[in-house]
């Protein structure tokens, strides 16, 4: 018998099912049209919005106003950086092990949720409107 059909971890099921009594429900074409189409929707549509908004927000402004736009340069350049960043990615994944690659991201994350925390607390609007609540409850109380 061949090890990676008798692998229980490897998603395959021997003829008796699966050993902790939990099963997947088959997919189907409607299911499965539901999925792509949500996802091609959720894919597109921001980047209509935002598109619309652009240039509603373009016509508003004169020239001089207007954003910077890509040069012939940057557009020639760009398929060279894109593919040294894929391939720096690429080597980056092949050399670090996944707990690394884990601990890194959590690290990052973490760090930019408590820089957003703080710029939020910290900001002068937040700490008058928690003042006034805080006010507001001692009242409350009162």
């Amino acid at each position: 018998m061949d090890s990676a059909l008798s692998d229980p971890h490897n998603g395959s099921a021997e003829a008796g099912g699966p050993t902790n009594g939990t099963t997947r429900p088959p997919s189907t074409p409607e299911g499965i049209a539901l999925a792509y189409g949500s996802l091609l929707l959720m894919a597109l549509l921001p980047i209509f919005f935002g598109a619309l908004r652009s240039v509603r927000c373009a016509r508003g402004k004169n020239a001089s106003d207007m954003p910077e736009t890509i040069t012939s340069r940057d557009a020639a350049r760009f398929p060279i950086i894109a593919s040294c960043t894929l391939l720096g990615l690429y080597l980056f994944f092949k050399i670090f092990s996944q707990e690394y690659i884990n601990l890194l991201l959590s690290m990052y994350f973490f760090v930019l949720g408590i820089l957003a925390l703080s710029h939020t607390i910290r900001s002068e609007g937040s700490l008058r409107h928690l003042k006034q609540l805080s006010q507001e409850q001692v009242q409350g109380l009162g």
